[in-house]
């Protein structure tokens, strides 16, 4: 469970992601970015992620995890933003570990998990967004391996089973929503709808990862 002081860093570090990020992403060109981001190192810089087995990071490209986890700070703030929305008490209602990753674990919530799904979503969204800073004759060529979406490409491949919990989360929290709701006219003045903004943010994230450009 995260409540109080530990739900509040949370957040807080997700609200600077979303707000960092952009800035770090606005020069496609800068090597220094890429080489703190994307440089493979020795071992994982976040504690809790292991060493890929022998010979996965020669068969899988650089800041690609389709399989073994990233050896990078971009992965592994990629792979922690996706583990945000399935955190017991935080973005999910409170259940068992091995229920985290279920494919009904976004069917419940409440105002506080709408709020945490949202931010990590937004979180996540930024962090993909890097395709927004190229011009439209760097974009035409992005799908080239010489210019790849690194942080899209990590979301998309992110390692089992976050990777198919993330898209049944998005795909249940769109389809599931009613906008109708109780069908009374203005009824958002008089009943907040807190997953409202969490319908928005899936929506978008789920069309930037379903165009890994």
């Amino acid at each position: 469970s995260r409540g109080g002081a530990a739900r509040v860093s949370l957040m807080n570090g997700l609200r600077m992601v979303a707000r960092l990020m952009p800035l770090l992403l606005e020069d496609p060109a800068d090597a220094g970015i890429r080489h703190l981001l994307w440089t493979d190192l020795a071992a994982s810089p976040v504690e809790g992620i292991d060493q890929p087995p022998a010979g996965a990071a020669a068969a899988a490209p650089s800041a690609l995890p389709a399989e073994a986890p990233p050896l990078n700070l971009g992965g592994c703030l990629v792979l922690a933003l996706v583990r945000s929305l399935f955190v017991p008490g935080f973005t999910l209602l409170a259940c068992e570990e091995e229920q985290r990753f279920s494919p009904a674990a976004w069917d419940a919530s409440s105002a506080a998990t709408d709020e945490a799904r949202e931010a990590a979503m937004r979180a996540l969204l930024v962090s993909c967004s890097a395709s927004l800073f190229l011009s439209p004759q760097q974009l035409a060529g992005a799908g080239s391996a010489a210019a790849p979406n690194r942080a899209l490409l990590a979301a998309v491949n992110a390692p089992p089973p976050l990777g198919k919990a993330l898209f049944r989360a998005l795909l249940s929290v769109i389809f599931s929503y009613d906008p109708v709701g109780y069908g009374i006219p203005y009824a958002h003045s008089l009943l907040p709808d807190s997953h409202r903004g969490v319908v928005h943010a899936a929506s978008q994230l789920l069309m930037v990862l379903l165009s890994p450009r």
